[in-house]
């Protein structure tokens, strides 16, 4: 079933069995398929559905038969007066009994509709639990995305970069055939090339390193040539939808049922009963044959007073509230200044990748001239490789920003619980 999910999920971005690209909401959904936590969560939602299947049931009569068979070394007799007969009979000393009986609650105070409560409560955090460990896998993808988007942006800068630096070779590679410029200059550039070489090495293995991470995670077969799309976070969202903050209700809640259950055993309990049963000797125990009794009736109990046990426990459950109460406080106060914290970095990249865009403008100005200052040989290739530098790193920082705006916005929905 679990793989015709994912065989669904896929179709929309699979071409000819091949994928052409992929989304962070994609990758996201097949983590959260994937990650044992979607089986659990299956199996708890069927669980919540059995308690009350069960719980009901204690409404419904108790039927229970019994059996014994005795035989005792002694009975009751009845002394008489001599010269009379005895009018009572012998009681035997072997007894036999078949019983069946029933009891029926009538009304327990709310004691099974509380303990449902309890049940219900307990249920409830295990999914809250389930639902952080999988906000938390949302957040691992999310930085394993952005992280590969980044490498995969700086292996396109450096690749286009290494190209425009080798036409620069070939350019001076005819001038130094030539005998126009020295072989020195050239090999400077060679040298340059070299290290850019080092550094696409670099980038394509932490590449794929984060790719086969991806890939455990989400259990797909991306690859170097899957496309990742950019992610457009959505309209900001003010509204906290944190599940590791909604689990403080959750443990409240369980609290409250508890106090409901202290106080409905407080409550009195009413119980009809009814046995049947065949055998000697019944009710009457001067009977001595095999026979048929019966006795219905009805059984109420009332724990008047248990010296303010419950009322003690309920207050202790109180502190308890109000300590989960604070630390739901404090918590929801650090996920504010958290929020304001990539909101501030999100105000930065803005204004950065403004002034980003001016200075790559003003790098390739300058860049631009230097290409023909050196080929003219009025500048070293020493000065031509720092402006070519220069621009390599203005683009670099542009896109890296532009990525760092969106991680930051991304990191500032994912703070407030929504799913991007």
């Amino acid at each position: 079933m679990r793989k015709l999910i994912l065989l669904l999920f896929l179709l929309p971005f699979t071409v000819f069995g091949q994928i052409q690209k992929i989304t962070l909401d994609s990758c996201q959904s097949a983590a959260k398929q994937n990650w044992p936590a979607f089986k659990k969560q299956l199996y708890i939602t069927g669980k919540r559905d059995l308690i009350s299947k069960i719980l009901n049931k204690n409404y419904l009569p108790k039927i229970n038969i019994s059996g014994q068979a005795t035989y005792q070394s002694e009975s009751v007799s009845i002394p008489t007066a001599p010269n009379f007969p005895n009018i009572f009979p012998d009681v035997p000393l072997d007894n036999y009994n078949v019983e069946a009986s029933l009891n029926q609650i009538i009304w327990d105070g709310g004691n099974i509709n509380s303990t449902k409560l309890i049940r219900y409560a307990d249920n409830d955090i295990e999914v809250q639990n389930l639902n952080i460990e999988t906000y938390n896998l949302y957040d691992k993808i999310n930085k394993l995305y952005m992280n590969y988007l980044l490498l995969s942006k700086s292996i396109k800068i450096i690749s286009l970069t290494e190209t425009e630096l080798e036409k620069n070779i070939q350019t001076l590679s005819s001038a130094v055939n030539n005998g126009v410029l020295l072989e020195s200059k050239l090999n400077n550039l060679k040298a340059e090339k070299l290290k850019l070489d080092n550094q696409l090495i670099s980038l394509k293995t932490n590449q794929l390193i984060l790719l086969n991470s991806i890939n455990l995670i989400t259990g797909l077969n991306l690859t170097v040539e899957t496309k990742f799309v950019l992610p457009v976070p959505s309209a900001e969202n003010k509204n906290l939808n944190r599940p590791d903050l909604a689990i403080f209700d959750n443990r409240i809640s369980l609290l409250d049922a508890n106090i409901k259950q202290l106080k409905t055993n407080l409550m009195p309990k009413l119980i009809a009963f009814g046995k049947v049963g065949y055998g000697r000797p019944g009710y009457d125990f001067f009977n001595t044959d095999m026979h048929g009794y019966s006795i219905v009736g009805a059984k109420l109990s009332w724990n008047v007073w248990n010296w303010n046990m419950n009322k003690q426990q309920i207050q202790q459950i109180n502190l308890q509230k109000n300590i989960l109460i604070e630390n739901k406080e404090s918590f929801a106060k650090q996920l504010t200044s958290e929020q304001q914290k990539y909101l501030a970095k999100i105000n930065q990249y803005q204004k950065q990748i403004s002034i980003d865009k001016q200075i790559e403008k003003l790098k390739t100005s300058v860049y631009k001239s230097s290409k023909s200052q050196l080929k003219n040989g009025t500048i070293t290739s020493t000065e031509f490789l720092k402006q070519f530098n220069g621009w390599k790193k203005a683009k670099l920082a542009t896109e890296i920003d532009k990525l760092n705006l969106i991680t930051n916005k991304i990191n500032y929905q994912h703070s407030l619980g929504i799913k991007n």
